[in-house]
């Protein structure tokens, strides 16, 4: 998902996008099943029960979105999650398709007029609740043909084990990727401390617990001169298993707070992943013709010397009709034909190339 950041801030909830892109699954048929199953790496069955062992496996640091709040972070780190799906008044949806949701994503159903206000209401009130206000309203654009919404979203309200004095944090250089210099205020741990280091081709990670152990942030730095966009899934995989079997160093980390946040628009993605998704194929959703029209990730990322905040929302809306063609751009700037007929008989009344418009 960061392939195509180049130098531009983006965050990214992968877990999300996979938890949405399975709820999609389970209504799709055929090639658009095919591809989206491709892109998940599991079908059917496999799919659905890898999905739910995750989302099972987290069931226990669920909490009250509503701690990001909070004027200190909690003891022990909060991971929310929530799913649903929203029918437009509109729809004659398969029951087994809500059932299916119901059942594996536990995402109730509730139905509204999703061609205006009050759909972008009902919308956006559940964002804004279970992200803990760090996103306040849904992507999504109501519109006449919109007949269905997946909603997946997961908040992170964590403590490091070991915090940053915040008395360390001083002003900073920080160089951009144009090579432009600003100053960001950078968190300072006062002294080494024990670290999973890890250093492959120039690329330096290290990783830091929160409280409890289970979570942890994984901080990469690039080369001098890479981007981080360039990081491939292989070499990530290589960092990170340096990082579960290295040693400890003593490392002084010094890394800046940070507070960024970004919005992708996912259909490009998908064009390129699952291409039938954006035209059709999602029979076990309803008898009437359904397309993605709308997908959407908005993420947010706050870290400090106390610990890190951070949420995502993955939106998918669905369209009745099919889906309109891209528009064809047609600039005449080099010598062309003109044809004017008759369009009863095809007569041709005037046939002209025009090497140069100016008539010279």
């Amino acid at each position: 998902m960061l392939a195509g950041a180049g130098e531009e801030t983006t965050v990214t909830s992968p877990a999300s996008l996979q938890v949405a892109l399975s709820m999609a699954a389970e209504g799709a048929q055929g090639r658009t099943l095919a591809e989206l199953e491709e892109v998940l790496g599991a079908e059917g069955p496999e799919r659905t029960d890898a999905v739910n062992a995750l989302t099972t496996a987290l069931s226990d640091l669920d909490g009250d979105p509503s701690v990001v709040q909070e004027d200190e972070l909690p003891g022990t780190p909060v991971v929310h999650r929530a799913d649903r799906l929203v029918l437009d008044e509109g729809l004659a949806v398969r029951q087994p398709f809500v059932d299916a949701l119901a059942r594996s994503y536990g995402a109730p159903a509730v139905t509204t007029d999703l061609s205006g206000d009050e759909g972008k209401a009902v919308l956006d009130a559940w964002v804004d609740e279970h992200t803990g206000g760090l996103v306040p309203e849904s992507a999504i654009v109501p519109q006449p043909d919109l007949r269905l919404v997946l909603q997946d979203a997961i908040l992170l309200a964590a403590r490091w084990e070991e915090p940053f004095p915040a008395a360390l944090t001083a002003p900073h250089t920080f160089t951009l990727a144009s090579g432009d210099e600003v100053e960001v205020e950078m968190m300072d741990p006062g002294r080494e401390r024990p670290t999973a280091y890890a250093e492959v081709e120039g690329w330096q990670a290290v990783r830091l617990p929160y409280t409890g152990g289970r979570l942890a942030a994984e901080v990469v730095l690039p080369p001098q001169g890479t981007a981080p966009a360039d990081l491939t899934p292989e070499l990530l995989a290589e960092i990170l298993g340096e990082l579960d079997t290295g040693e400890q160093r003593l490392v002084i980390l010094r890394m800046p707070v940070a507070d960024v946040e970004s919005e992708l628009d996912l259909t490009p993605w998908l064009r390129e992943r699952a291409p039938s998704s954006l035209e059709g194929g999602f029979g076990g959703m309803s008898e009437q013709e359904l397309f993605i029209s709308q997908a959407v990730q908005q993420a947010v990322l706050a870290v400090d010397e106390e610990g890190t905040v951070a949420a995502a929302v993955t939106e998918i809306g669905f369209d009745e009709s099919a889906a309109a063609e891209p528009p064809v751009e047609l600039t005449v700037d080099r010598p062309y034909l003109v044809r004017i007929a008759d369009g009863e008989t095809g007569w041709p009344l005037f046939l002209a190339s025009v090497g140069d418009p100016r008539g010279e």
